[in-house]
């Protein structure tokens, strides 16, 4: 076949590309890149016969093909009757028949290759390549329309899962709130034991001390009416007098020999320093007795500076925590309060001072009013009771600390404590302090607050506001456990108990026997009036 193109790859810099087929005239020489024609003068031009030269170079990898396009819509030479035939004109227009004929035939040879494939030895037709093509895309939609009824199958049946997914969720999310309520309900019923097996044990323990403290008082009393005695019936008996300054004695009475008498002279001298050295041990007991240093609040306390080692009561505990703070650049320390400890202005705090660690150490607590340590309040029916209610962020004193709300209530001074209701009585939550806003407090079942309780619930006011209150009026029918928590923030308060109407107040009785005659010893009972269960 003759060759009527060349084809060439660009690299991005060549710009004149040389071509090997001959041609009538320049305008049936055409030019592409990537297929697309381009223009003479605009994209290229005839550097020479035989090379054509772009204005820039085509970019790399670009197919660049330069080809003969001979004019067949007229010939290149036209005859005339008459007129003179010249060779030239014959051989323009054969030469013109000849190129399209090749060009015609390159065409041709192009199509037939492009519309056939070589497939073992023998050449498949493209109407048969587009024929399998057609079977293959109708197998492949009919595969598509069973994925895709697999696939909504899969939508119907994931679909049901969801649902049953839901299901299980919902029935999980009510066994755990249930699971919740029964813990938070043990809880309280531990707290409350534990509060209960404290205070007694502290009562024996004072009772203990009490006991001790009233023998060895007795015993220190029997042992030195004894030796006052024997002293006196010694000195009764003898008398010693001297003429000579001392030089010599005279003994008178029933017994005058001293040396060999048990109970003369010798026998008084003797039960003197007996007496002396009991009265010595007493003083020791009463040097060893600890002094405390009464200091009236938690302020009081961080602001004194001690020289030495000592001890100090504070008689107002609220707010007495274990902490550190600075006094005039020196750093102090409290240790060892109980968690479950929550000061009150009732309440005395007892504690040791070590000076060489700057350490304030918890020792003990006891009641300002001792007349009302271990008696409850017994009131039935008629008063109000106001609680006075703030918010304040919580510390280790708070039962929730560390869980919901960073903020929680306080009650008189106290974070959150465990309240105690009796039948008949009003309990008014005085939220008029300025920290209530957003913090309505109510009532609840349980300390989640999935349960509300409303009986006997008034409220009245915007908590932050001169006025507003939340009350409770009790009777018995309350629930045993309820739960002061804030309507819009969790775990921010603590449980009550409400009682029923008998009398549970445990009343200790100590016995201190007869200090008369120093033989009694100290006695504890304790007493109960459990009310009348027949009714």
């Amino acid at each position: 076949m003759a060759t009527t193109s060349n084809t060439y790859t660009a690299n991005g810099s060549t710009v004149d590309f040389a071509f090997t087929f001959p041609y009538q005239n320049s305008s049936d020489i055409k030019v592409s890149v990537d297929e697309v024609l381009q223009d003479l003068t605009t994209h290229y031009t005839l550097h020479n016969a035989t090379t054509i030269r772009f204005g820039s170079a085509p970019a790399n990898s670009k197919k660049v093909k330069i080809y003969r396009d001979t004019d067949s819509s007229k010939l290149a030479a036209t005859f005339y009757p008459g007129s003179a035939i010249r060779s030239s004109d014959l051989n323009d227009n054969y030469t013109q028949n000849l190129y399209v004929t090749q060009e015609a035939e390159n065409d041709s040879t192009e199509a037939l290759s492009n519309s056939r494939v070589l497939e073992s030895g023998a050449y498949v037709s493209a109407i048969t390549k587009a024929t399998s093509a057609v079977s293959t895309a109708n197998t492949a939609n009919d595969t598509a329309n069973t994925a895709k009824s697999r696939a909504d199958t899969a939508i119907d049946d994931s679909a049901a899962a969801v649902s049953t997914a839901n299901t299980a969720s919902t029935n999980a999310s009510n066994a755990s709130d249930t699971a919740t309520t029964a813990k938070n309900t043990a809880d309280s019923a531990s707290n409350t034991a534990s509060t209960a097996s404290t205070t007694a044990n502290q009562a024996d323990s004072k009772a203990d001390n009490a006991v001790s403290t009233a023998n060895s008082a007795s015993s220190t009393a029997t042992t030195a009416n004894t030796a006052a005695t024997n002293a006196k019936l010694a000195t009764d008996r003898l008398v010693a007098t001297t003429s000579n300054g001392g030089a010599s004695w005279t003994l008178t009475g029933n017994n005058t020999n001293a040396s060999t008498d048990p109970k003369g002279v010798g026998y008084a001298v003797t039960q003197a320093e007996a007496a002396v050295t009991t009265a010595n041990a007493a003083s020791a007991s009463v040097a060893a007795a600890v002094l405390y240093t009464p200091k009236s609040d938690k302020a009081a306390l961080q602001a004194t500076e001690p020289t030495e080692d000592g001890y100090y009561e504070v008689a107002d505990s609220s707010d007495l925590v274990n902490g550190t703070w600075t006094t005039n650049s020196v750093s102090y320390t409290l240790s060892g309060i109980p968690a479950s400890f929550q000061g009150s202005a009732g309440l005395t705090v007892r504690l040791s001072y070590t000076h060489s660690s700057k350490t304030y150490a918890y020792s003990s607590y006891f009641a300002n009013d001792p007349e009302e340590r271990y008696i409850s309040d017994t009131r039935t029916f008629g008063p109000t009771v106001t609680y006075t209610v703030k918010v304040a962020t919580k510390t280790s004193q708070h039962r929730y600390n560390g869980s919901g709300h960073s903020s929680g209530f306080t009650i008189d001074a106290q974070q959150a404590p465990f309240l105690e209701l009796n039948p008949g009585m009003t309990y008014k939550f005085d939220q008029a302090d300025s920290s209530n806003s957003g913090h309505p407090l109510a009532f609840y079942e349980v300390a989640d607050k999935s349960t509300g309780y409303t009986t006997g619930v008034t409220s009245s006011g915007t908590p932050g506001n001169a006025g507003a209150y939340t009350q409770i009026v009790t009777s018995d029918t309350n629930p045993t456990i309820l739960h002061y928590q804030c309507s819009s923030h969790a775990y921010m308060g603590n449980a009550m108990q409400c009682n029923t109407a008998f009398d549970r107040t445990a009343h200790q009785v100590i016995d201190a026997g007869n200090f008369d005659n120093g033989t009694s010893t100290a006695a504890l009972s304790n007493t109960y009036d459990g009310g009348n269960f027949d009714s």
